[in-house]
């Protein structure tokens, strides 16, 4: 979402602007061993920093790291500059560099304090780093009775093969393009871009804004979410004197990212689309199209005659003449589904509407024209849709040491079984790591442990009850191995604090960053305004408990 707050140039101190070099674009800077800002795009400040391609064969040859840099407001009521935050929004391969323009001001500062400058660097090999690892071939797919009270239609192998394939295909053709020694593919491991990181940090200590900068320049203040609470954890394990203020949040388990475990990331997603009919029926049919009957189970029960009617393996067993219909459907609506308890707040108004629609498409026998209805707002779920893979590949299947490579399809099977026991749309998270089984690309430099250490500043971490993804839990689990760290936790649903609007936390990471000030036994935020614009008296896991939702599959 772009931001709508204007920042006013004017406002910037000497110290910001002798350090500048004039207006700029991405194709007219010059990477610079020294941290060297630009004006560009209207407020912003760009600079390429020049590192080792290889820092542990520095004479390999050298990368070009892009930062962006949304200066801190040298009027801020909150007192004197405090120096520098790295972010990281997610991924990975997502870009800093384009979070920190659409969403510096109306996120970031808004929550650290205005006093801090918020900057954004791509992470190695994708869109404006250098070298980089645009090598995407096309990936040409193939499209893809009295039933238990919580059946749950399946996928069909069809989907896990299709996304097989194409990983073998866009794994061969990015070991060609860019597998060579000075390409982009052997350097986007974790650890390189902590390493970058580091760099960024000494490069800042030799500024006149590092000089100025209340906060010790030499530490990295670092906000991350999602993938960069891993990034995070490995730069914190491997420099644990260098850690100034950072907050993790969205914690992914280490068995993600290090290949070991892929089934342990999806169980609190039912609660949240239990959450969805809780939701729908506090609200009635006035904000929610899909409300029905007299409670929360009346609602489910609805969608559920829908859904179990999704059974593409019966169709494909029995070579009903709708096969191919009902398979693209089903893997569309796990799909929305699985998009919309990453984001609720955001995505439970459409939920609502692709159920009843579907209600709909099944009675009159349209299910193409919802599918591609559908498709239209979350894009396509099959492997065609798959767009620069191999910017998320390059670095998971590589922080992995390439774990996953070359196994096939029966190799997942135990996993693939597992996801399906916890939850409805457990199917689809596995489609992340296919790719890996044709990534042979492997990482010059892979940190694997032992994660912790005595950090110069204590770490807080930050983690939803109900996240499909990166649940509190993961915190919990992950605080205990760095010393005096602590843990905020958010009663509320969705993939990291950020989508909640939760203000309690958001009120904790300000005081973290303006004041060193750490939760202690105020650490608990309650449930705050959800999806419709309502607050639910309670928990969310009584609430859940006592609309019988607990568990979808069964």
């Amino acid at each position: 979402m772009v931001n709508s707050h204007l920042f006013a140039l004017l406002g910037l101190s000497s110290f910001v602007m002798a350090s500048c070099s004039g207006n700029c674009t991405w194709e007219t800077i010059t990477p610079s061993r020294a941290l060297t800002w630009c004006s560009c795009y209207d407020r912003f400040f760009c600079a390429k920093l020049d590192v080792p391609l290889d820092y542990q064969n520095p004479s390999l040859g050298r990368a070009s790291v892009p930062l962006i840099k949304l200066p801190a407001n040298t009027t801020s009521s909150l007192g004197s500059y405090q120096g520098m935050i790295l972010i990281n929004p997610g991924g990975p391969g997502g870009s800093s560099v384009d979070e920190v323009q659409n969403n510096g001001v109306a996120y970031y500062q808004s929550v650290t304090g205005d006093n801090w400058d918020i900057v954004g660097f791509e992470p190695r090999g994708i869109y404006r780093s250098e070298p980089n690892i645009n090598c995407s071939a096309a990936t040409p797919t193939t499209q893809a009775a009295a039933l238990s009270p919580r059946f749950v239609p399946d996928v069909t192998d069809d989907f896990f093969v299709d996304y097989i394939q194409a990983g073998i295909r866009l794994g061969e053709e990015c070991r060609e393009a860019v597998g060579g020694e000075r390409d982009a593919g052997p350097h986007m491991s974790t650890t390189t871009n902590a390493r970058d990181m580091l760099s960024i940090v000494d490069a800042f200590t030799t500024t006149a804004d590092g000089e100025r900068a209340v906060k010790p320049s030499h530490l990295l203040n670092y906000f991350g979410y999602s993938y960069g609470t891993f990034l995070g954890q490995v730069f914190a394990s491997m420099f644990p004197d260098r850690v100034g203020s950072m907050v993790l949040d969205g914690v992914l388990s280490l068995d993600l990212p290090l290949g070991e475990n892929i089934t342990s990331i999806t169980t609190p997603a039912d609660g949240i689309i239990a959450s969805f009919f809780v939701y729908c029926f506090e609200v009635g049919l006035s904000q929610c199209s899909f409300y029905t009957g007299s409670s929360v189970l009346d609602i489910f029960d609805r969608f559920n005659r829908s859904f179990v009617q999704l059974d593409a393996q019966r169709a494909k067993a029995e070579n009903w003449a709708n096969v191919t219909d009902l398979e693209a459907a089903l893997l569309t609506m796990k799909t929305a589904l699985y998009y919309s308890v990453a984001s609720p707040v955001s995505t439970f108004s459409i939920l609502s509407e692709a159920m009843l629609t579907l209600e709909q498409a099944i009675i009159f026998q349209q299910l193409p024209a919802w599918t591609e209805q559908i498709v239209a707002v979350i894009g396509d779920p099959t492997a065609a849709g798959e767009m620069d893979a191999e910017l998320r590949l390059g670095t998971l299947c590589t922080d992995q040491s390439n774990k996953w490579y070359n196994k096939t399809l029966e190799d997942l099977e135990p996993a693939i079984e597992h996801l399906r026991e916890v939850s409805i749309v457990g199917e689809i998270v596995a489609k992340s790591m296919l790719g890996c089984l044709g990534w042979s690309i492997e990482a010059t430099d892979v940190f694997s442990g032992p994660f912790g250490g005595d950090t110069t500043t204590p770490i807080l971490f930050v983690g939803n009850t109900y996240d499909p993804i990166s649940p509190v839990t993961n915190a919990l689990a992950a605080a205990k191995n760095y010393k005096d760290a602590q843990v905020v936790t958010v009663d509320a649903i969705g993939h990291t604090s950020r989508v909640t609007g939760n203000a309690c936390q958001r009120a904790k990471v300000n005081a973290y960053f303006q004041n060193s000030q750490l939760p202690g036994n105020d650490s608990y935020c309650g449930l705050e305004t959800g999806p419709f614009g309502i607050t639910l008296n309670g928990t969310l896991e009584d609430i859940i408990d006592e609309a019988g939702l607990s568990r979808l599959v069964e």
